[in-house]
């Protein structure tokens, strides 16, 4: 038995007229009688009841019937679901992301996605730079959300932004009542709290270099994994640090963000992947930021 057997049956059940239902197939009536007639031999038992003005189905017809509009039915969902596979819209999606992405980036992000692609699973996992490019390496991941310039042909990196670095000061700072710009010389004095080299490389090199440029080697006394936890040791009164402007938003009543005077220092937020990666719904979340996501933050 052939698919387009139960096409036959299905239409001139439809029709109970053989010469409609061949006309409506593009085929001439002998033949259709002829495979509905080997499809009855098949089955061994009778679909319809044939006079020369009458063609009615059987009760085994109408109950063949009900299980050939199941079986079409499911064979449609089964085409559609391949299809939105190939199209990106069903499946899963690994991200991983940077803590410091969670308080604009990657909200913005799932907020689009979700919207768009509403039968993907999202699977977020809070991992620092190297162990995002670790994890696209071993396959864990299939996106990252990363905050330092990479160059390597096997992964590829899209910039969602560039942002300024600032400085963040307890309330209660000599400087926390100075409207205006802050030289970092002025800070040459106060101890640092800082992200380590190993949870951001380019932060914490990107920090040691702008003191030094300034003329001054910063005095760390507090290194740490995570922002969030940066400006709540700030918060505490125990140094001051430099972080992106995006981290403004956190503790507005208890820590100070001063912009930085000639603030060469700059910080990325990035969309990063395997070279190899042909997932189409990579393809299609990656497409979606550059659509509906840099625009956002770029204007």
């Amino acid at each position: 038995m052939e698919l387009r057997h139960l096409k036959y049956f299905k239409t001139v059940a439809e029709e109970l007229h053989f010469g409609k239902a061949a006309a409506r197939l593009n085929m001439a009536q002998p033949p259709l009688s002829l495979q509905i007639r080997k499809l009855e031999e098949e089955l061994g038992v009778s679909l319809f009841y044939r006079t020369k003005r009458h063609v009615e189905l059987t009760k085994e017809g109408q109950v063949f019937l009900e299980k050939v509009y199941l079986l079409f039915k499911s064979l449609d969902e089964s085409i559609e679901t391949v299809r939105m596979v190939n199209r990106g819209e069903l499946g899963e999606i690994i991200i991983g992301f940077l803590a410091s992405a969670a308080y604009d980036v990657l909200p913005t992000i799932i907020k689009q996605y979700r919207k768009q692609y509403p039968s993907i699973h999202v699977v977020l996992k809070q991992l620092t730079s190297a162990e995002q490019l670790k994890a696209l390496q071993e396959g864990t991941i299939h996106i990252g959300i990363i905050s330092e310039p990479i160059e390597t042909e096997s992964l590829n990196l899209e910039i969602i932004r560039r942002e300024p670095m600032v400085v963040a000061l307890p309330k209660e700072h000599p400087l926390a009542f100075k409207t205006s710009s802050i030289d970092l010389i002025e800070l040459a004095n106060d101890p640092f709290i800082l992200i380590g080299r190993k949870s951001n490389q380019h932060h914490y090199d990107g920090v040691i270099n702008s003191c030094y440029e300034a003329g001054f080697s910063p005095n760390i006394v507090q290194e740490t994994a995570e922002m969030s936890t940066v400006i709540s040791l700030v918060s505490a009164g125990i140094g001051v640090a430099i972080v992106p402007a995006s981290i403004q938003l956190l503790l507005q009543n208890e820590v100070i963000y001063r912009d930085i005077s000639n603030n060469k220092f700059n910080t990325v937020t990035a969309l990063v992947w395997e070279s190899k990666n042909q997932s189409s719904i990579v393809k299609a979340f990656v497409e979606l930021v550059k659509e509906s996501v840099i625009p956002i933050f770029n204007k």
